[in-house]
């Protein structure tokens, strides 16, 4: 990649996904339950097996891995860890590679209930002969709905494509 195509890149992916909108919601239901969206940053996905679980909590599998783009100024590991806003979740990788696959599952979702899942990774980086520090966090919104509860109706908030949102952050060594 160029390094102006790469700017342009960057410059994109430095605004905040959600910035001037509401980040919207995704609704895991029995006739969709996965999610995936791909931005400037990498590319996400949710998963989880509302047939199978039916009647019972269920987890929320879930993956991200960095862009090339992202993948290309990196100049060391990462380190990541994500938690959850409602549930007892935390998962940490220390020192992985940028390209990892980095997934995990979050325990005992809910029917009918919102969630949010977040994550962070830090990485040092090179861009344009400038080094520096990378903060790519992401926020994703959720809730489940196994189509059986006729008083509860779906209600997403926002396009379900902005559930997920994420911003990269560079602080440029002086």
């Amino acid at each position: 990649m160029g390094s102006a195509a790469l700017a342009a890149v960057l410059a994109l992916a430095a605004v905040p996904a959600h910035a001037g909108t509401q980040q919207g919601k995704f609704t895991f239901k029995v006739s969709d339950p996965s999610y995936k969206k791909t931005d400037a940053n990498g590319t996400f996905t949710g998963q989880v097996n509302m047939a199978g679980t039916v009647g019972r909590p269920a987890p929320m599998a879930w993956s991200f891995r960095t862009s090339p783009a992202v993948q290309a100024i990196a100049t060391g590991r990462m380190t990541c860890s994500a938690g959850h806003m409602q549930l007892p979740y935390h998962d940490s990788h220390p020192n992985v590679a940028v390209n990892y696959f980095w997934h995990s599952s979050v325990p005992n979702n809910r029917r009918n209930k919102n969630y949010t899942l977040y994550g962070n990774c830090t990485f040092p980086v090179r861009v344009g002969g400038r080094t520096g520090r990378a903060d790519l966090g992401f926020s994703f919104k959720y809730s489940l709905f196994d189509g059986l509860t006729p008083s509860m109706t779906v209600q997403d908030s926002g396009n379900p494509l902005d559930a997920y949102v994420s911003d990269l952050e560079i602080a440029y060594d002086s």
